[in-house]
């Protein structure tokens, strides 16, 4: 036990001690239905990924959620420095530099293993997974939002919606016809202005929502 624990909380093995805590604390509420799957997963106005999203897939990692991928992460780069460390701990010196540069190697094999590993494993999966996509702007037509900063006019509008992957992204709206619509209503996104890139939009009763009967 006091191998297991020098070792989770000695270099290199710290760095990710405290991150594999939050991990299994995060997948726990996950269990209990107090958290979502996609929590991290982000996308822009255009659909694109953006945000960790974007990092990890251009890291080859952007066919899972961001959290299932961070929680491959770092447990492997949490396992490899354990067992990295318990064996470089075999090597009988006092040096504080050998032991840090020990500790570097351990830190740089466990980070390439980890990477590789999850990368391995992501491509594997790819042919169950479905295909993930974020909204274009062409998707988000017929859809409803809610109007955000002041009124939404022929001249200016703001709107909020939420995205496919269940982030939600504020959106340029307009009105027609000298119709004004007041903040924290809902409006119907009936058409986009591609030369102006902005919403056009239309009042909606909730209720009329199919969705919800």
């Amino acid at each position: 036990m006091g191998l297991f624990l020098s070792t989770a909380f000695g270099f290199p093995t710290v760095l990710f001690t405290p991150m594999l805590i939050v991990v299994l604390g995060y997948w726990i509420f996950v269990v209990v239905g107090a958290a979502d799957t996609e929590t991290l997963d982000s996308v822009d106005a255009d659909g694109d990924v953006a945000g960790l999203s974007a990092v990890l897939s251009k890291a080859g990692l952007g066919r899972v959620p961001v959290t299932v991928a961070l929680t491959m992460l770092i447990c492997v780069a949490w396992f490899v420095s354990m067992m990295g460390s318990i064996v470089t701990s075999l090597i009988e010196t006092t040096s504080a530099p050998m032991l840090w540069a020990l500790g570097a190697v351990v830190l740089l094999i466990a980070l390439i293993a980890a990477w590789a590993v999850t990368s391995g494993v992501v491509m594997g999966l790819q042919r169950f997974l479905p295909k993930r996509k974020g909204d274009s702007k062409h998707e988000l037509v017929g859809r409803t939002c809610l109007i955000r900063i002041g009124e939404a006019s022929e001249d200016f509008g703001q709107a909020e919606i939420t995205t496919a992957g269940g982030a939600a992204i504020s959106i340029p709206v307009r009105t027609t016809g000298g119709e004004v619509l007041s903040v924290g209503s809902t409006a119907l996104i009936f058409d986009h202005d591609a030369a102006d890139d902005h919403f056009l939009v239309t009042a909606f009763d909730p209720a009329l929502d199919p969705g919800r009967h």
